[in-house]
């Protein structure tokens, strides 16, 4: 009687063993979907001084990695990227997205590489030679460096395209309910395009990240003639957007107001030194953000931003000491 009873013990006891375990599993497994199931974008401070630069780092929910451009600040300490990616112990980027060929958008590439950082592919839009040798400027395009960065690509076997307009360039989704996708709303050459020739900043690619019900729009260097077209047509190109990554560093030549009318962000990122932000030539950016009620973010005020998107909403913070402030979308993806 007593064996029976200790047997029913014993079988009791290692059922609710098993049970825990069980629970105790999934509550582990639970957590840690939860805490993958969403999309970071950091947009590095990488204007510190005077000059502009971009660079933004995005990470999927399936851990994948995304860079959309890898510029630097000309008078900027040359390893902010680098100790970036070191002191997060990133070591590969899945894809590379130079928004154009300016140097302030794709500079540190190489040292990034060299630095030990893998690179799977790198997307990017060679302008047409017609642009070869015509802005002499400092920070102009030089096609000789173009090249040089190619070549350096093409000897670490890292294989580079240029996409078409609407193409997905990337998935970083771990289910096909929520897709986390990149895709090119809009990309040409400069000169073979609907709205005739413009200069190298409109060879930017115009690319849009969506993620549950967030959307946000990365314009690189767009300038006045191809935003306007872009507006015109937002019946073909839909623009609409949460966040908007402000074209041009927000500086005057940038995108019309028609085009941020379109988007209609809550919150803009401008990739920006504090100086160039509160100057003239940002005035216009500055007043019609403010007049749209978008939250502004800006690198050489906020330091690095960073936006954590979520299936129905997001954050956005700094690591500046301003609060992080959360945001329910206004629009949803299809």
């Amino acid at each position: 009687m007593l064996n029976r009873i200790f047997r029913s013990l014993n079988s009791l006891a290692l059922s609710l063993l098993w049970v825990g375990i069980f629970f105790g599993l999934s509550g582990i497994t639970s957590n840690r979907l939860n805490a993958e199931d969403q999309v970071v974008l950091t947009t590095l401070h990488v204007s510190p001084k005077l000059a502009q630069a971009d660079c933004h780092l995005l990470e999927f929910p399936d851990g994948s990695k995304v860079l959309i451009d890898a510029g630097l600040g000309v008078d900027a300490p040359r390893r902010i990227i680098v100790d970036y990616f070191k002191k997060r112990q990133i070591t590969f980027l899945d894809l590379v997205i130079i928004s154009h060929c300016h140097k302030d958008h794709y500079g540190e590439l190489l040292h990034l590489i060299k630095s030990g950082v893998k690179v799977g592919r790198v997307i990017v839009n060679v302008p047409d030679p017609i642009f070869n040798d015509t802005e002499t400027f400092a920070g102009g395009y030089d096609h000789r460096d173009v090249q040089t960065t190619l070549n350096f690509l093409a000897q670490q076997k890292i294989p580079t395209e240029t996409p078409t307009t609407g193409q997905r360039l990337w998935n970083g989704s771990r289910d096909g309910h929520f897709p986390a996708l990149l895709e090119v709303v809009y990309l040409y050459d400069g000169v073979h395009g609907p709205n005739g020739k413009g200069d190298v900043n409109d060879t930017s690619i115009i690319v849009r990240l969506s993620y549950g019900k967030t959307r946000v729009l990365f314009t690189g260097d767009l300038n006045y003639k191809l935003g306007k077209y872009l507006a015109d047509n937002s019946n073909i190109y839909d623009l609409r957007a949460d966040i908007l990554k402000v074209p041009h560093h927000g500086a005057e030549g940038l995108a019309p107001n028609e085009f941020f009318d379109k988007v209609a962000p809550k919150v803009a990122i401008v990739s920006a030194p504090k100086t160039l932000w509160f100057s003239l030539r940002d005035k216009r950016a500055r007043d019609y953000l403010n007049h749209l009620k978008a939250k502004t973010y800006v690198s050489g005020l906020d330091n690095d931003i960073i936006v954590t998107i979520f299936k129905k909403y997001y954050t956005v913070k700094t690591t500046s000491s301003k609060p992080q402030v959360k945001q329910e979308p206004k629009v949803a993806t299809p």
